[in-house]
């Protein structure tokens, strides 16, 4: 049987889901992305061997003829991505959406689940088309399949408020992406991405990437088109989350690096711009993932922060092809592409844990959580291994792809002139600020959440099994990243020659190699000790642990409320941050004639500073402005009239005088 027939069957059968009873609605989700999986991997499969990219007639008419899919080894990588989290997380939605089955209508459940497979669908979709119409199309059922599973608690009007915003600004990048198209083909003829390259042959080339990188950067989640991210990522269920931090906001990276493998000039101000760029994101990123409460929303923050980091890579990889340096291209294109694939791995993971802890207790705001290791023993766990990954701790997968970026910038900063060198060193500066906020930062989600004392009467228990597993495949992958680095270095490298402008070479990784071979020699050692810890504990351990009061230094009159919360842990941060960060306190000061002080409630909110101010602002003064014209708006159907025949007139007038 044909594979395009498998798959756009497969594809279609998603519909039944309608159909069906509500308990086998998740099971036909879960093999229809399994059959959609297993073909599209045999094909990225087959083009990452082969030596031209892969072509398939797609064998649907549409307008501007039939689209054909085109599978180079960007897409194929793209593709096992797409296909291992999608998998992973329609298995964990299965388990963490069960008690919603009583709850939620038929209807919703329906459209949840066909929706989940409309979005793993789409995806591949965006990554195997490159005919403007078809790729467009893909992109806008990719974001309306999302702002669908994004509102699955569309009863709470914060949650549908949240997912009308976001679906407003993925039509925003929708139109500069449209724009971006429409101007490449009226120069070229050619509407989508093979228009790019004869485009950027006569033309400069730093104006319409912008155009393009804007379309894709909202998708991404570059800051300061970042603000759908922190709201959507929270109100969605945790599968969802997992799948829109862990790939779906790569689509917009997959974006920027098709449109750089046509890039043929301008490479300082390209790369300067992406930099400057993606310094900020990650630093802002990171900053307001540490003063978060909402362990979701300390995660969608992080992702943010993640996305800079790839946007430094790539920075550095065109500023390499600039001064003429292969080794710094390759290095930076191998570590950004990597980084994809680590943050895909664990990012997901850490979502399907915050997951367990909201399907546990029933909450995401860390100052009601605390002790929850003992009761929840593998979701710890879990987490655990997914924040030493996300926080580059060596010999975690994290570590090796920022150590490849440094590698790269360390590797040119002697060499560069005055100027740059400045440039690098602040880029290293910014990437170490990173690193520690980081740390400080999952330092905060972890000991807050699981250790300690309960700071509420909470009595959490273990998720069910289905709800592990995905966590624990996400595990193997990091591990399997660490254990055998030289390997994956050297193949994530293979891409590089895609990138034909930029002179990469996947051979001068190889100088890399002795490092993560002693890097992934150290992992085993370290995995094994730990393992051989465990058996120790397990044999040697007979009778099961009891368990008492921690040692409260000769005082033990204190509760869970003399511990850290997550808003106190960040205390001196915010103040550190001052100015960068929109806080508001609500506390009414004890005076001093108040020799009783009366109860007081302490309340404390941090918010987006570059949102509040570049986005929300700016909004609310437009509508206001708006108000203004309200006088227009009579009600009365004659003076409506009236208006089209005014604008008429103002034309004709336009005209005759030869302004239009």
């Amino acid at each position: 049987m044909d594979d395009i027939f498998i798959f756009k069957t497969a594809i279609l059968s998603a519909a039944l889901i309608f159909l069906l009873p509500v308990r086998f609605k998740a099971f036909l989700g879960i093999v229809v992305q399994v059959v959609i999986a297993f073909v599209s991997t045999t094909w990225a499969i087959d083009a990452w061997q082969a030596a031209q990219p892969l072509t398939i007639e797609l064998g649907i008419p549409f307008w501007g003829g039939t689209p054909v899919l085109i599978i180079d080894k960007l897409s194929a990588f793209f593709i096992l991505l797409i296909n291992i989290v999608c998998v992973v997380g329609t298995i964990y939605g299965a388990g963490y959406l069960k008690p919603y089955q009583s709850s939620k209508s038929t209807v919703a459940l329906s459209l949840h689940a066909w929706a989940f497979v409309l979005l793993h669908a789409s995806m591949l979709h965006v990554v195997m088309l490159r005919e403007g119409f078809a790729f467009l199309m893909a992109w806008e059922v990719m974001s309306m399949s999302s702002f669908l599973l994004v509102i699955f608690n569309a009863e709470e009007e914060e949650n549908l408020t949240t997912g009308i915003k976001y679906l407003i600004q993925m039509h925003a990048g929708f139109t500069f992406l449209l724009l971006a198209f429409l101007w490449v083909a009226q120069v070229t003829g050619q509407f989508g991405f093979d228009g790019l390259a004869p485009y950027f042959a006569t033309h400069t080339n730093w104006i319409i990437f912008l155009v393009l990188f804007a379309g894709f950067g909202i998708k991404a989640g570059f800051i300061p088109l970042h603000s759908w991210l922190p709201h959507a990522h929270p109100a969605a269920p945790s599968s969802v989350s997992g799948v829109m931090s862990g790939i779906m906001i790569k689509m917009g990276i997959y974006g920027i690096l098709r449109v750089l493998i046509d890039i043929q000039s301008d490479f300082l101000t390209i790369g300067l711009i992406i930099l400057g760029i993606s310094l900020l994101t990650s630093i802002g990123g990171i900053l307001y993932a540490t003063l978060q409460r909402d362990i979701k929303k300390l995660l969608a923050y992080s992702s943010i922060e993640n996305i800079g980091i790839i946007g430094v890579g790539i920075g550095i990889a065109i500023l390499g092809n600039h001064f003429g340096n292969p080794t710094l291209t390759t290095l930076g294109l191998t570590g950004a592409t990597l980084h994809i694939l680590n943050h895909a791995l664990y990012k997901s993971l850490l979502f399907f844990s915050a997951g367990n802890v909201y399907y546990s207790t029933h909450t995401r705001d860390m100052n009601k959580l605390g002790g929850l290791f003992n009761a929840m023993p593998l979701s710890g766990a879990l987490f655990l291994i997914g924040a030493l990954s996300i926080s580059a701790i060596p010999p975690f997968n994290g570590f090796i792809s920022e150590f490849l970026i440094y590698s790269s910038i360390l590797q040119h900063i002697v060499s560069s002139d005055f100027l740059m060198s400045m440039v690098f060193l602040a880029v290293i500066l910014t990437l170490v600020i990173v690193g520690g906020l980081s740390v400080y930062s999952f330092t905060k989600a972890f000991g807050i959440t699981f250790l300690g004392s309960a700071r509420s009467k909470i009595t959490p228990k273990e998720v069910p099994l289905i709800m592990r597993i995905p966590g624990m495949v996400n595990v193997v992958g990091i591990l399997l990243i660490s254990l055998f680095s030289p390997w994956v270095v050297s193949r994530v490298a293979e891409l590089s020659p895609l990138f034909t402008h930029l002179n990469a070479q996947p051979s001068l990784v190889n100088n890399s190699l002795p490092a993560f071979t002693n890097i992934s020699l150290i992992a085993a050692l370290l995995f094994g000790v730990i393992t051989v810890v465990f058996l120790l504990r397990k044999i040697l351990q007979r009778n099961p642990p009891s368990y008492g009061p921690t040692w409260g230094c000769g005082y033990s009159a204190g509760d869970a409320r003399h511990q850290y919360t997550a808003t106190s842990y960040a205390h001196y941060l915010r103040e550190l941050a001052g100015p960068t960060v929109a806080t508001t306190d609500n506390y009414v000061l004890i005076q001093e004639t108040e020799i009783f002080p009366q109860p007081r409630n302490f309340k404390t909110e941090t918010k987006d500073y570059i949102e509040e101010e570049m986005m929300i602002k700016p909004v609310h003064n437009i509508l206001q402005r708006m108000e203004g014209i309200g006088w227009a708006q009579t009600g009365k159907i004659g003076h409506y009239l009236v208006y089209p025949l005014f604008f008429l007139l103002i034309i004709v007038l336009l005209t005759r005088f030869g302004i239009l």
